[in-house]
């Protein structure tokens, strides 16, 4: 109510810039109100209440809804490893979790081995894996180095 107290005042000022602030102040608290405002109060009082409206759905935003805060306010290199883990095959995260096992890089072969898959399949995961830029493949000898991309792995520890 008093926001809208205020207001009112302020409106009476600028339609009656002649007379002294004090002088409207009183004329207000009597209850006389200067000539051309009372078609004005309506707005006001419009203005007042989209004004508290707003104000609400602020606190409800900041208070309901905290999750979209930390999501905005957090390192956006963070969690981008965990969406990504989501959308993944399961022998593409069987692979994925054994190169973190072993700090992001190995041997495609002992890659095989542990995940059980053939020579085949795990080129095939591996290779795909490798076209979405989440791991790097560089040949060595009759094998391959399998490693964790960079952001990749940042983001998962």
């Amino acid at each position: 109510m008093f926001g809208l107290a205020v207001s009112i005042y302020l409106l009476a000022l600028i339609f009656a810039p002649t007379r002294s602030p004090l002088d409207v102040l009183y004329q207000l608290m009597m209850g006389i109100l200067p000539p051309g405002l009372s078609f004005l109060i309506p707005l006001s009082s419009l203005l007042f209440l989209s004004t508290v409206l707003a104000s609400m759905v602020g606190v409800v935003y900041y208070l309901v809804l905290p999750e979209m805060k930390d999501y905005f306010e957090s390192n956006p290199g963070n969690g981008a490893s965990a969406m990504v883990m989501k959308t993944l095959k399961p022998e593409e995260r069987m692979v994925v979790s054994v190169l973190k096992v072993h700090e992001g890089t190995y041997l495609q072969k002992f890659i095989r081995r542990e995940t059980g898959m053939s020579r085949l399949k795990t080129h095939r995961v591996v290779a795909s894996l490798s076209e979405r830029g989440i791991v790097h493949i560089e040949k060595r000898g009759n094998t391959n180095v399998v490693s964790l991309a960079k952001w990749f792995l940042d983001g998962m520890s």
